[in-house]
């Protein structure tokens, strides 16, 4: 074998696993195409809908108890980002 025939043999060689990553990457990245094309339904569809949002204007407009389980849910995270920030009960074994 020549020092050509080898040196064809290595860049057909490379080639061919160079272009098996890249067939594999866009395979991988295949996986993820039907999720980008139902997010772009979803945000179309979300900018049809007109948003509504409570505000002091309407506040008044809610009934009594969904009004409670909004504030339940709001107190009930208050405390959950409140203990990050508070400190800690610790024990220490006394061996």
């Amino acid at each position: 074998m020549s020092f050509g025939d080898a040196l064809i043999i290595s860049i057909l060689g490379i080639g061919v696993v160079f272009v098996g990553l890249i067939l594999t990457s866009l395979l991988i990245y295949s996986f993820s195409i039907p999720e980008k094309i139902s997010n772009l339904k979803l945000k179309r569809l979300l900018k049809k809908k007109e948003a509504s949002y409570i505000s002091d204007e309407n506040i008044g407009d809610l009934e009594p108890d969904i009004l409670a389980v909004v504030a339940t849910v709001l107190e009930i995270e208050y405390r959950l980002g409140l203990v990050l920030t508070e400190s800690r009960f610790t024990f220490k074994s006394e061996t």
